[in-house]
């Protein structure tokens, strides 16, 4: 993602990077390519001009890192993958294979799933005299445990943390725990002292001399805010892989980085259906991981998408679909984790192939090997294309302090105006903050109880998201530009599913929302045919019913439950609107600009969605619907929609457009 948003980037092998960040350094320790001497000298050129923020990833080496950290002046931030030693599982092998392990407790872990392919862990597991696993789901590391203890979700306990600032958290439950179980801290403290202790007590055990007198009132505070008071400390750095090339155990042309998913991670989120549907931002592909290969190793290795693959190294390999990825450097597979779980079902992670049978412990991330075409081909599901409209400009993109031009909607039209009421609901929707993170969708799914129907109905395009992020590429396949457009309904004010629906089940509100009336839905879906945004989801089949009855608070009661049969579409979150205009009632006063916040708008962490009354002309929608960047999707149909776009701002796309 953080490549898609960059204005310029220089797609490159990860055992290129250490001679890259050399040459910006000015100590070049090999030859460059011409398109590599173009990209340091531009960089050097953004370092001379000052004031830049320099971040360095873990495949630098350490001490290029902290030289390359140097230039900026920005902190590094924590590491998200460890390419160090993993000294204590090391230890850990050592002795289980000695046997001298009387007791071992697995923490919240899932060794015989993850462990590299080198390491044989249910074999070792056995090794000990007593396993206890302990985690908030069985797994399999559970079967080769002799005793099994629940956990709690990190929702259901007291505890505390460090964010990504190095700066204290303090977490309190949002839900009771549905079964009997612990907190992890709790069955710690248990092993070591027997102590009937509980959470709360805990972390209030843990803060009572850390926090300022009087106590109660302290700790008041910090859960209130939650964050506790004290000096940030920062997170640990590991240090960087070996020399690539100085390795023995693999061989081949490619580079194999091993990568956790974007969506069930490392496969700890694998039973979470909610992520397993939720499209991967570049791929758009659901339920099942695939090996990603760049658009010049696919055409000379005749792949399509979907073709089946080898990806060998060392002894190891995995056969998985090929997926072209634009933008992916000449040399690289990409594959991922979290799938191929033995215990998982069709439903959950028993989908795709196992990537940790290519790793090892001492290169856990990337290695050296080799890419086979097989025969035969599997169906990659992918969203980007069920809900196209071709043919159109939908992402407009302006050079800095530019403006669009003729992008709103302000024709001449044949039906009448609306009256409007005392709000007047719109949205703004900035797409140069977007970052395709894909948070808003999740959001608008929990919040709206929006049903998962499975691989086989999303290949039919029956996905039920309200809100979806289109992935658009500018440019060649070497390195597009990469653009993410968030795409929710209009709620337009010459909406052209409300001319259509026979039955009167697609409604106009007084504060301009577009609204679906579900007890009257026959389910003809001529306002899913008339839509031109193609945001309007029917729902084919009944699947609340097909979910267990417990538990019961998984579900917004807030929202209702649809059936089969009826047509489903963003409300603008209209329990929200009606929950704040029936306080400020109360309160006799207009509801405040900001006070209704949607679901997409809550969970966007760059703060690219913006909600609001348009009526007033000092809403934060307002102003930005006055800012010369914003335009109107389809401007040119005349349906008057009320959410409008921010143009990206973009050096290259403009540039780009320029040439041509």
């Amino acid at each position: 993602l953080t490549g898609a948003r960059a204005d310029l980037r220089l797609p490159a092998r990860e055992d290129r990077l250490e001679t890259l960040a050399q040459a910006v350094l000015g100590e070049p320790s090999g030859e460059l390519s011409a398109l590599e001497r173009s990209f340091v000298d531009a960089t050097r050129r953004a370092l001379r001009e000052g004031g830049v923020q320099v971040l360095a990833g873990e495949a630098l080496s350490a001490p290029t890192r902290r030289r390359v950290e140097a230039l900026g002046d920005v902190s590094p931030p924590a590491a998200m993958l460890d390419y160090g030693e993993v000294l204590p599982l090391r230890t850990l092998l050592t002795e289980l294979r000695a046997g001298d392990v009387d007791t071992l407790l697995v923490l919240d872990a899932n060794p015989v799933q993850t462990a590299p392919g080198d390491v044989d862990a249910a074999d070792l597991l056995q090794r000990a005299g007593e396993v206890v696993h302990a985690s908030t789901h069985r797994n399999e590391t559970s079967l080769f445990a002799n005793w099994f203890v629940p956990l709690t979700h990190p929702y259901e306990a007291w505890s505390d943390g460090q964010a990504g600032d190095g700066g204290f958290v303090i977490t309190q439950p949002l839900a009771r725990p549905q079964s009997d179980v612990l907190a992890p801290h709790v069955l710690l403290e248990r092993l070591r002292h027997s102590n009937e202790v509980d959470d709360l007590a805990l972390v209030q055990a843990t803060w009572r001399e850390r926090l300022s007198a009087p106590f109660e009132r302290a700790w008041m505070q910090a859960v209130h805010d939650g964050a506790a008071p004290g000096a940030p400390m920062q997170a640990g750095r590991n240090a960087g892989p070996q020399d690539l090339t100085a390795r023995s155990d693999a061989d081949g042309d490619f580079e194999i980085l091993i990568r956790p998913d974007p969506g069930v991670w490392d496969g700890r989120f694998a039973n979470n259906i909610w992520l397993q549907e939720l499209p991967r931002p570049l791929s758009k592909t659901v339920w099942r991981n695939a090996a990603q290969v760049a658009p010049a190793d696919a055409a000379r290795l005749g792949l399509e998408n979907g073709d089946m693959v080898q990806v060998r190294a060392g002894g190891a390999c995995v056969e998985a679909p090929a997926s072209i990825q634009p933008g992916l450097a000449p040399g690289c597979v990409v594959v991922t984790l979290g799938f191929g779980r033995r215990l998982g079902d069709g439903e959950t992670g028993g989908r795709g192939y196992d990537a940790y049978a290519l790793r090892t412990l001492g290169e856990p991330w990337r290695r050296r090997g080799n890419l086979e075409r097989l025969g035969g081909k599997a169906e990659l599901v992918t969203t980007q294309a069920h809900h196209a409209m071709e043919g159109h400009d939908f992402v407009r993109t302006v050079a800095p302090g530019g403006a669009v031009e003729h992008g709103r909607d302000e024709g001449a039209s044949l039906h009448p105006e609306w009256e409007g009421g005392a709000y007047e609901w719109a949205m703004a929707i900035d797409l140069d903050l977007c970052i395709g993170c894909n948070a808003c969708m999740t959001a608008c799914q929990s919040e709206n109880n929006v049903a998962v129907v499975g691989e086989a109905e999303v290949e039919r395009g029956r996905e039920m998201h309200w809100i979806r992020v289109d992935r658009y590429y500018d440019g060649g396949d070497e390195s597009p530009d990469i653009v993410f457009q968030p795409v929710t309904c209009m709620h337009c004010e010459q909406a052209p599913c409300e001319m259509g629906c026979p039955v009167n089940a697609t409604v106009h509100s007084d504060s301009g929302l577009n609204l679906q009336v579900y007890n009257r839905c026959i389910g003809t879906r001529t306002c899913q045919a008339y839509c031109p945004y193609k945001v309007r989801r029917f729902n084919f089949f009944d699947w609340q019913a097909q979910e267990p009855s417990e538990p019961e608070p998984r579900r917004n009661p807030e929202v209702t439950v649809r059936s089969r049969g009826v047509m489903e579409k963003c409300t603008y979150c209209v329990q929200r609107i009606e929950a704040a205009d029936i306080e400020a009632r109360k309160e006799d006063r207009p509801i405040a600009d900001g006070e209704v916040v949607t679901a997409c708008q809550s969970a966007c962490p760059t703060d690219a969605i913006i909600f609001g009354d348009q009526s007033k002309p000092e809403s934060a929608v307002a102003r930005a619907k006055r800012d010369p960047r914003a335009y109107d999707l389809l401007a040119e149909l005349g349906v008057r929609p009320r959410t409008a776009y921010l143009a990206r701002v973009s050096t290259s796309a403009v540039d780009r457009e320029d040439e041509a």
